[in-house]
């Protein structure tokens, strides 16, 4: 509840008590307040508490299924008080063990955990109830541990933590890419307008989407990261081509005019393709996809026009022209200032080797292609909100140690309701209790069967005739006919009865006793009665009168009042309170747990096993004949007896969260060890091929929920929205790259870096294993644009090289000189710049680290030798004015 003070409070030893629920870390204090992060939020508007009393599961507020007196179950929660001594405390935990509900749910089963289910409002709470759960707990004994786990709190705690993230790893990864510039330029003057145009476009683009009204959530929350090295990307060109050209020029305002006309065409199209890439998660069906792609390419726009606009004005207004003297030509290398002389020198080898050995280059590319082409074919799309933690994080510790002791933290639900409930007339219900009967009836009383059909037949004429008959009057008319069939029966085994009764236990034989009912009820009946005795006449005595007896209470029992009864509620029955439907549940559930990953199912069927065995449980009869009561009753009435006394429990309402209140739905709580999709689409898929090969009663409608469920139906839409914004922005680019070098060779040749990275970076994930999760996805539009960057600047510049030289064999010389270097000096920077990523506690941000500088590498391989590879085999064809004679 909530004080005075607006803070939540708790009763603790019958007084009003109010944890400090605030961080001990100044900086974790610090980072609440600036993200909003209020602890003490377990309130809605209205000031209604963030958890649901009533839907609690533990000890003291569920119902102890228990009987009380014969024929009634006892009206008491498991622990209506705290016990006081050892003795009591083992009681409620033997109580919850024999209760199939509890059993691996409650309490383990192994008795050493005992877990509580708190149901809250809303997921955005969920973090602060954990929060409020360890600040209750932290004055435990050391020897008490407590865990807390779940999905709802393990996305909500990667919410707070991943802002967390966003406040260090990504300034961590500006810091780094800050001091690979510096080592690079060796200017901080020059290297600041990099870093001021990354930065104004991360705060610029987090200010849109906030000021939209847009939530910072897992994808959002990762645009500084995407937009980072883009940014950077763009001003390193910008920066390296000034720094190799300037000793040409001696001049600022030259140098740059060179530059801005040499790059403006490329970056522009970079920028587009980039932002075609990003755009293009708009077609997705998944919102917080669609709103990361649109503003990461806003971000991208804003980069470039900086790049193209602030870049230039900041050099000639803050680069000192005397801290530009010692910049020379990456030839000179040895009397200028620069730390690129090991790099230069790489580049020129690469150069020479990619026109030397161009054939075993593109064979070495078709040997890594086929490679990668079989890790796609293993690629496993999958993801677990679990899974987003490191190992050691207290959500993953909680998760094994939880799903060790208990039915699983995961759950799923199961509905099934029949796809037509029926409201039979009178002629249908008659139709119904007619073949029931012939079943029950025909082989024990044949005549009086007959009988009861012949009844049955005229009421039918009767009634068929009138329209909107009268089912009560149909049901009166028979049942007072019934009844005089039942005294006809029951009287002849009455009379027999009474003879076998009153005879003497003691030297009693069979032929004694056949003798004694000689002239006894009538002939048919004392021939059933003797078929029946058959293997039983060596018996003597009592044990003889006994079985005599039981023989005769069988016959006395068939009732065609109670039969009647009985058929007329199985033909008016709502689904689930017929035994065949509900015996179905109960296979479907055994079916259910013998998959691996199921750890505990619960239903209404459960309940009603658990309630029956209590209603009949007698402490003097054998535990034998006990157990035979833990069973479905045999027929409608007597499951909704046993419903009735469920809904009376003290726990309102908790039966009606496993069947609706009209028992035509029933659910089926399903408890997974493994919140993966693949584990929970595999669970799917079982059950309906067991379904298939085990058709219900009825016709069933089948569905699906659960958090865990739901994972499964997003990943599905993420998979199939991803590939079509890839393929998508792959045609939209490669009309793009045609249009720009306007040659649909060169066109195609800027996308073979392209292909290359996302085939062998797909084919790495598949043999690798990692999962094919949303930051995967993702990174495949962050690799369109960074890997068609490199190409748009190598082809253009490698047209303009051998335009100037008259030949490939000549410029590719040059090619792996300045052009070269700006691509390799963006590869190395963003590659380690993003090394911080990989000491994140959150999976996804280090997969993010390690996916850039894979994909950054892979690009720059792709780029400075297979490009060069194909243009040196394809050279007559690309530079027709070349000299043909050129190997």
């Amino acid at each position: 509840r909530r004080n005075a003070d607006g803070l939540p409070e708790v009763m603790r030893d019958g007084q009003p008590y109010a944890p400090a629920l605030e961080s001990k870390s100044a900086w974790n204090r610090a980072l609440a307040k600036v993200f909003g992060n209020d602890v003490n939020r377990l309130f809605d508007a209205e000031g209604n508490s963030a958890i649901i009393a009533p839907e609690i599961i533990s000890p003291s507020v569920v119902d102890n299924i228990k009987q009380a007196d014969r024929g009634q179950l006892a009206i008491e929660y498991l622990m209506e008080e705290a016990p006081a001594t050892r003795e009591q405390a083992l009681t409620i935990r033997d109580d919850a063990m024999n209760n199939p509900l509890y059993k691996g749910t409650l309490v383990a089963e192994d008795s050493k955990a005992i877990a509580l289910y708190i149901p809250i409002t809303a997921k955005t709470y969920s973090y602060n109830v954990a929060n409020l759960v360890e600040k209750l707990t932290e004055d435990w004994d050391g020897a008490d541990q407590v865990y807390i786990t779940g999905q709802p709190v393990a996305q909500d705690t990667f919410g707070v933590e991943m802002l967390v993230q966003m406040a260090t790893s990504a300034p961590l990864a500006g810091l780094a890419i800050f001091l690979l510039l510096l080592f690079f330029f060796r200017r901080l003057s020059l290297i600041i307008a990099p870093m001021l145009v990354a930065v104004i476009s991360v705060v610029a683009t987090m200010g849109l989407l906030i000021g939209l009204g847009f939530d910072v959530h897992i994808m959002s929350s990762m645009i500084a990261i995407f937009l980072m090295p883009i940014s950077v990307a763009d001003s390193v060109h910008i920066l390296s081509e000034f720094f190799d050209s300037y000793h040409r020029f001696r001049d600022k305002a030259e140098t740059i005019k060179h530059v801005v006309g040499h790059l403006f065409m490329p970056m522009l199209y970079t920028s587009l393709t980039t932002i075609a890439g990003f755009a293009s998660l708009a077609t997705t069906p998944i919102p917080p996809v669609r709103v990361f792609g649109l503003h990461v390419a806003f971000g991208v726009g804003l980069a470039w026009l900086l790049t193209m606009t602030f870049v230039p004005a900041y050099i000639m207004l803050f680069v000192r022209t005397k801290s530009l003297e010692g910049v020379c030509h990456v030839q000179d290398q040895d009397s200028c200032e620069t730390n690129s002389s090991r790099l230069d020198w790489t580049l020129r080898w690469l150069g020479g080797f990619s026109y030397k050995r161009w054939k075993l280059i593109l064979a070495f590319t078709m040997i890594v292609i086929a490679v990668s082409t079989v890790g796609i074919s293993k690629i496993k799309v999958n993801d677990n909100p679990v899974k987003w933690f490191t190992q050691n994080h207290r959500i993953r510790v909680a998760d094994r140690v939880l799903n060790d002791h208990f039915g699983g933290t995961y759950t799923a639900y199961l509905t099934l309701r029949p796809q037509q409930i029926l409201t039979l007339t009178c002629a249908e219900r008659i139709d119904f209790i007619r073949n029931a009967a012939i079943e029950r009836f025909t082989d024990t009383l044949p005549e009086a069967s007959a009988i009861f059909l012949q009844l049955l037949d005229e009421t039918n004429t009767k009634f068929q005739s009138l329209e909107n008959a009268d089912i009560e009057r149909c049901f009166g008319d028979l049942t007072e006919a019934a009844k005089g069939l039942d005294e006809q029966v029951s009287g002849v085994w009455n009379e027999l009865g009474d003879a076998i009764v009153y005879l003497q236990p003691d030297g009693l034989d069979f032929t004694k006793l056949s003798a004694a009912i000689a002239d006894k009820s009538d002939e048919t009946t004392r021939k059933k009665f003797a078929d029946r005795m058959t293997g039983f006449q060596s018996l003597e005595g009592e044990a003889l009168q006994n079985k005599a007896l039981d023989i005769v209470d069988e016959y006395v029992a068939l009732s065609f009042v109670d039969f009647l009864y009985d058929a007329r509620a199985a033909a008016s029955a709502p689904a689930f309170k017929r035994p065949e439907l509900l015996a179905y549940i109960d296979q479907l559930q055994r079916s259910l747990t013998d998959i691996t990953i199921v750890g505990k199912t619960s239903s209404a069927v459960d309940a009603l096993k658990k309630a029956t065995y209590e209603l009949n449980y007698d402490a003097s009869e054998s535990t034998e004949r006990n157990s035979a009561f833990y069973a479905i009753p045999p027929n409608p009435s007597a499951v909704a007896q046993v419903f009735t006394q469920l809904e009376g429990m003290k726990k309102k309402d908790s039966l009606f969260h496993l069947v609706t209140k009209d028992y035509n739905e029933v659910n089926i709580w399903i408890q997974l060890q493994s919140g993966d999709n693949t584990d929970m689409q595999a669970v799917v898929e079982d059950i309906e091929n067991w379904m298939a090969e085990n058709p219900a009663p009825v016709e069933l409608d089948v569905g699906w929920a659960g958090l865990t469920y739901l994972n499964v139906v997003w990943q599905d839409k993420m998979v199939a929205g991803m590939l079509n914004s890839l393929l998508s922005s792959f045609v939209v680019v490669l009309i793009m790259m045609m249009v720009l070098f306007r040659s649909p060779l060169f066109g195609l040749l800027a996308m073979i870096p392209l292909s290359v990275t996302i085939t062998f970076i797909y084919g790495l994930i598949g043999l690798v294993g990692k999962d094919y999760d949303m930051p995967v996805a993702v990174l495949s539009s962050l690799t369109l644009g960074l890997s068609v960057d490199f190409a748009i600047h190598f082809l253009e510049r490698s047209r303009e090289l051998t335009k100037k030289f008259g030949s490939w064999k000549e410029a590719i010389g040059h090619m792996f000189q300045e052009p070269a270097m700006a691509i390799s000096r963006n590869a190395i920077i963003i590659s380690i710049g993003f090394t911080p990523l990989l000491f994140a506690p959150l999976v996804p941000y280090k997969t993010v680290g390690f996916f850039l500088a894979t994909i950054m590498a892979v690009s720059w391989i792709a780029t400075l030798f297979i490009l060069a590879a194909l243009i040196t085999g394809l050279q007559k064809y690309l530079f027709k004015t070349n000299n043909s004679s050129e190997d």
